[in-house]
């Protein structure tokens, strides 16, 4: 029985996660979205700025702000691409460091398929990009990880 329950509790972080395919395959805002949709998230908003936001289970707060394990943002400005993975797990109070997240798989692909260019700065933070043959959109695909939070994030061709 403990068995089953722990089967029924994994199952929803197997069913739904983006992979190396996913990301290489946005290219516009509703290739974006169906990437979004299809993998269980949720819309959240659209800023000022015009970036569209998915959340996965997001919990909604009017006050702090809503939250969210993983995010999905698009540009329709400027036709780029972030994704965010929380690296933490919060177990019985612990807070715990993961290595087997869904940004660990897509970076561990991109670092096997696609071919290193440089460190690109974006807003003071390194990121280091790869050229991916691949990939559908136009560009280099960046990854790091910054306080406690996985980031990829599509630098569009200048």
């Amino acid at each position: 029985m403990k068995k089953l329950i722990l089967l029924l509790l994994f199952i929803p972080l197997i069913s739904f996660s983006q992979t190396y395919k996913d990301v290489m395959s946005i290219k516009s805002v509703e290739m974006f979205m169906k990437v979004a949709i299809e993998n269980g998230y949720e819309f959240d908003s659209v800023d000022e700025d015009e970036w569209v936001t998915y959340g996965y289970n997001i919990i909604k707060d009017s006050i702090k702000g809503n939250k969210s394990a993983k995010w999905m943002g698009y540009s329709q400005k400027d036709h780029k691409f972030s994704l965010a993975f929380s690296r933490t797990s919060t177990l019985f109070g612990i807070k715990e460091n993961l290595d087997d997240t869904e940004y660990d798989l897509i970076v561990k692909e991109i670092k096997e398929k696609c071919k290193y260019y440089k460190i690109l700065n974006h807003k003071g933070t390194a990121y280091v990009t790869y050229s991916c043959s691949d990939s559908s959109y136009k560009g280099k695909i960046g990854f790091v990880i910054e306080e406690g939070w996985g980031y990829i994030r599509h630098f569009p061709e200048e």
